[in-house]
């Protein structure tokens, strides 16, 4: 049986955002293709009709995943600026969440490890979010800006990692609002 496209394309859409959920959740590894199909109440085959391959399902659900984080942030920097962009990254509920918040604490890793072309569509996807956060800087060259953006979201990144590692309540608590007030300060510097 033959479907429309625009059923394709929803199938295609609805995989993409269980495999990131799953893959933010569990780890590329651990989350299988007949699993995530199964749970979609589609076949493990059908999911060929959709990707070459499990790689290709992985740079598709970063993708959407950097994107979703992206939009994130952008709502919370037109909101409320650096401020209310650390509030949102560096809680407890982003840390809570990880299958709805930012795939880089728990999957930048796993990454590493990737494919080259996976590496490298993940690359691309983070300059275009380091270029959309750099765009609310003041400094005057686009060197500093990237600068500055890449050790936020380094610090960031690791502070929620860390947190989420911690089982001890208070020094992941302790983890999140040290990283916040450090940047916090740090961007007010900047922005004065």
């Amino acid at each position: 049986m033959r479907y429309k496209d625009e059923h394709k394309i929803e199938i295609h859409r609805r995989i993409v955002e269980s495999a990131s959920k799953e893959f933010r959740t569990h780890g590329f590894k651990e989350v299988g293709i007949a699993k995530l199909m199964g749970a979609l109440d589609l076949t493990h085959g059908g999911f060929y009709a959709h990707f070459a391959d499990k790689e290709d399902l992985v740079a598709e659900s970063l993708a959407l995943a950097l994107n979703q984080s992206l939009d994130a942030m952008l709502v919370a920097l037109e909101a409320g600026g650096f401020p209310a962009m650390l509030d949102s990254y560096l809680s407890e509920n982003h840390r809570d969440h990880p299958a709805s918040g930012c795939p880089l604490p728990p999957l930048s890793a796993e990454v590493a490890r990737r494919s080259p072309s996976t590496r490298k569509a993940f690359t691309e996807k983070l300059s275009e979010v380091f270029n959309a956060i750099a765009k609310h800087l003041p400094e005057t060259t686009y060197s500093q800006k990237r600068g500055k953006v890449s050790f936020m979201f380094a610090a960031m990144a690791g502070a929620v990692s860390l947190a989420r590692a911690a089982a001890d309540p208070s020094l992941s608590k302790a983890i999140l609002e040290s990283t916040h007030e450090y940047l916090l300060n740090l961007v007010k510097e900047e922005l004065s």
